[in-house]
């Protein structure tokens, strides 16, 4: 994946798609194989090694795994990075608060106040929450394994505009979804998965939901 680059990974149900990134992201050990990042092999044993390189994950299922349903607003958005803007192992509020209040604006989150519950925000928000803890570390490859789950039409389209705007920035992205037309519509390119591997890869005149469809059935 390219810089500014936004590749779609596809499939069915069961694909292995967020198993591959979880051992990209570090969470998941590999077995095999060789991962380069900006061109020198690396070898991402934990997530903390992960964000240290400049990776982010934003994991699916938001309310089992992106939440801390105890915590507010603010703590959620900024848990990613206490470590990073920590003075001395003292977690630095003030620059937290900050760095949230700009991406607040920048991905048009609607809230009362930061100090709120992360359960009081509407589906579409607290993903604009979670998304804006792993943009305030910075990173130089995001992987949004179903950024869309659980928010209506209008959130998604929000998403989906934060997402291109990224890309335009130069950040590279990838993101994982069993939509088709999910992947159509935001990615450069595609891989397809079936059975733990990719089976095949679409882009252009090829990235079609009947390609996709045949591809991800093993064809």
């Amino acid at each position: 994946i390219r810089a500014g680059e936004i590749l779609g990974v596809t499939g069915l149900l069961g694909d292995g798609r967020s198993e591959l990134f979880q051992t990209v992201f570090g969470a998941d050990s590999a077995l095999a194989g060789t991962m380069f990042l900006e061109g020198e092999p690396v070898k991402v044993t934990s997530t903390e090694q992960a964000l240290q390189l400049g990776i982010g994950y934003l994991p699916r299922n938001r309310k089992e795994n992106g939440i801390l349903k105890d915590l507010d607003v603010l703590e959620n958005a900024s848990i990613v990075t206490w470590p990073l803007f920590a003075k001395r192992g003292v977690i630095d509020a003030e620059r937290h608060q900050e760095v949230f209040q700009s991406h607040r604006r920048e991905l048009d989150i609607t809230l009362q106040s930061v100090n709120d519950a992360i359960h009081t925000l509407s589906g579409g928000n607290q993903q604009k929450v979670v998304l804006a803890k792993w943009l305030a570390a910075n990173p130089k490859l995001l992987i949004l394994d179903n950024p869309t789950q659980g928010v209506d039409v209008g959130a998604k389209e929000e998403i989906y505009a934060i997402i291109l705007k990224l890309a335009e920035e130069g950040m590279a992205i990838v993101v994982l979804s069993s939509e088709a037309q999910e992947v159509m519509r935001l990615c450069d390119r595609a891989l397809v998965m079936y059975h733990g591997q990719i089976q095949g890869e679409v882009q252009d005149a090829s990235m079609t939901e009947h390609e996709i469809m045949r591809l991800a059935t093993g064809g």
